[in-house]
C-alpha cells in the first residue's frame, strides 16, 4: 500500500463513526481523541512514540506479545474473518482508515465489556483521555472553566468544544483509503438523424408546410374546389397569425379579379399558375 498522509476534517470522523454505529456521547469523546493524538491526520507515526500509528494512534506492539496477538485482537480478528501477523495488522491500522476506525472502536467496546481487565472507564485506553479530556467531563457547560495542561489551552479548548457542540458538527463524505482514478467514459452525443424527407401525412399542407419546403402533393390531381379549401385555410391561417381578418369563404376563379381582395388575388394567381388563366 502506498504510503500517504491523509488529512481528514472533523465531519469525516463523525461520519465514519456514525458508519460503525458509535451512540453520539461516545463519537463525541472519540472526535476528541482523535483530534489531540493526531490532529485527524492519518498514514502518520507517533512523535514520541513511533509505533503509534494513524489517526487513533494506535501502537500495535501492545496488544501483540511477540506475533501473538492479545484476546482483544483476537476477538477482532474473529469479528472480520481474517487472521493478520503483527506487520500486516500495523500495516493497516496506519493506513486504511476505515480498518484503523474499526479497530478504534474495539478498542472502546471491548474495553467495556471487560472492566474488570481494563478498568471501568473505556476511554482510559488513550493517554490524551486521560490526561486532557477526561479532567474535563465535568466541566462541560457553557460557563464551565477548563482545565489545561502542558500548555494546551487551545488544543483543550478545541477538544473539548468537539464533544459539547457533537450534534452542530455536520456529516461529511470520508477520503477513500487510497487514491483512484477513475476513467470516464467519453461523452456521447446523441445526434437525431435530419429529417430529409417531409412527411406531408401528418404536416400541414399549405402552399408551403410549416418547415418551409414545398409540398409534394400533385394539386392539379384534385378539384377547383378542393384546391380554393387548401390555398384558403393556408391564407387564413397565416393571417391569424398576424390577426388580421380571415379572407372571404366564397372565392371561386370565376369572380371579377377587380373586384377581390389582395390576398383573394393571390389565391387566384395561383390557381391559375396550376390550372392557366381562364
Amino acid at each position: 500500500m502506498e504510503e500517504a498522509v491523509q488529512q481528514f476534517t472533523v465531519e469525516e470522523v463523525k461520519q465514519m463513526l456514525f458508519e460503525e454505529q458509535v451512540s453520539g456521547d461516545d463519537a463525541g469523546i472519540l472526535i476528541a481523541i482523535a483530534y489531540l493524538e493526531s490532529k485527524f491526520k492519518h498514514g502518520i507515526d507517533g512523535d514520541t512514540d513511533p509505533n503509534d500509528k494513524g489517526l487513533w494512534q494506535i501502537n500495535p506492539p501492545q496488544f501483540f506479545k511477540g506475533q501473538e496477538p492479545d484476546n482483544m485482537v483476537k476477538n477482532f480478528y474473529a469479528e472480520q474473518g481474517e487472521v493478520l501477523s503483527l506487520d500486516e495488522f500495523t500495516n493497516k491500522v496506519k493506513y486504511d482508515i476505515k480498518y484503523a476506525t474499526k479497530f478504534a472502536v474495539h478498542i472502546m467496546d471491548y474495553r467495556r465489556k471487560n472492566p474488570k481487565s481494563y478498568g471501568p472507564d473505556p476511554f482510559d485506553a488513550w493517554t490524551t483521555y486521560k490526561e486532557y479530556i477526561k479532567p474535563n467531563m465535568k466541566n462541560l457547560g457553557a460557563t464551565d472553566t477548563l482545565v489545561f495542561k502542558n500548555g494546551l489551552d487551545a488544543e483543550i479548548t478545541e477538544a473539548i468544544g468537539y464533544i459539547k457542540n457533537y450534534n452542530n458538527i455536520d456529516f461529511g463524505v470520508t477520503t477513500p483509503t487510497t487514491s483512484s482514478t477513475t476513467t470516464m467514459p467519453p461523452t456521447t452525443t446523441t445526434t437525431m438523424p435530419k429529417d430529409t424527407q417531409i412527411d406531408t401525412t401528418s404536416r400541414s399542407q399549405g402552399v408551403t408546410n410549416m418547415f418551409g419546403q414545398p409540398t409534394v402533393d400533385d394539386f392539379k390531381s384534385k378539384t377547383r374546389a378542393q384546391m380554393i379549401r387548401l390555398l384558403e385555410a393556408s391564407v387564413n391561417e397565416q393571417r391569424g397569425k398576424k390577426n388580421l381578418p380571415k379572407i372571404s369563404n366564397d372565392v371561386n376563379v370565376d369572380t371579377d379579379f377587380a373586384q377581390l381582395s389582395d390576398d383573394q388575388k393571390t389565391v387566384l394567381d395561383v390557381l391559375r399558375g396550376f390550372y392557366g388563366s381562364d
